[in-house]
């Protein structure tokens, strides 16, 4: 076997070596993108039940106020959670459609900015969530309402409601600092960290950091 043989065999075991590999790539990218499609469906999923449990408190906060309608806290209380809870509705419906854009053929990127773009409408839909806490009062007041069937509000002094007022206000002033603060060069602290993979979810977050580990390989 003289040298210009033992090239062309080589050439041809090279070639059929890299064809090889080239299969295998494409076999474990399409294994890859059915275990994302598995967890993308998931989300989906857990998106659709978060709207319909808004929706039915939307429902039930609108028929209440149709039923009891009148200028009372419990009535007031309940316009106010419901806008909130709209909020949520519509951010839940938000997120189904974003998170049903997602192509895992595209590349990399393109994927990994689009699984960005639903961490970013999470979040986005839980600042505006978290703007309900300094109405913590609207829960307590409409609560008695039903269980009860009592306007807190009418049997509260004075001195009560500028209480809870001043708590109110506290309240807001976090919730405005924590918002602020509710940004990605933050992510290095604990407590903003620990937000950003609980509103996001798990399941999006192993998403995010997966096509993060690629993107820089």
């Amino acid at each position: 076997m003289n040298l210009d043989q033992m090239q062309s065999m080589w050439q041809v075991h090279s070639e059929r070596l890299n064809e090889c590999m080239s299969l295998n790539k494409t076999l474990l990218h399409k294994i890859q993108s059915k275990g994302h499609k598995s967890e993308l469906n998931k989300l989906i999923f857990t998106g659709a039940i978060e709207g319909f449990v808004f929706f039915c408190i939307v429902f039930s906060l609108g028929s209440y106020m149709a039923l009891s309608w009148g200028l009372t806290a419990p009535v007031i209380s309940a316009f106010v959670l419901n806008v909130f809870a709209i909020v949520g509705l519509a951010g839940s419906v938000g997120q189904i459609v974003l998170l049903s854009k997602i192509d895992f053929s595209k590349p990399i990127k393109e994927t990994l900015n689009d699984l960005i773009a639903v961490r970013t409408h999470s979040l986005n839909v839980f600042k505006l969530l978290i703007l309900s806490a300094p109405f913590y009062m609207a829960y307590v007041f409409l609560g008695y309402d039903l269980v009860f069937g009592v306007d807190l509000f009418t049997h509260m002094t004075n001195e009560t409601k500028i209480v809870f007022a001043i708590v109110a206000l506290l309240l807001g002033l976090l919730v405005v600092l924590l918002i602020n603060k509710l940004k990605p060069e933050n992510r290095g602290n604990k407590l903003i960290g620990w937000l950003y993979q609980e509103v996001s979810g798990r399941r999006l977050t192993h998403l995010l950091d997966q096509f993060e580990n690629m993107e820089k390989d």
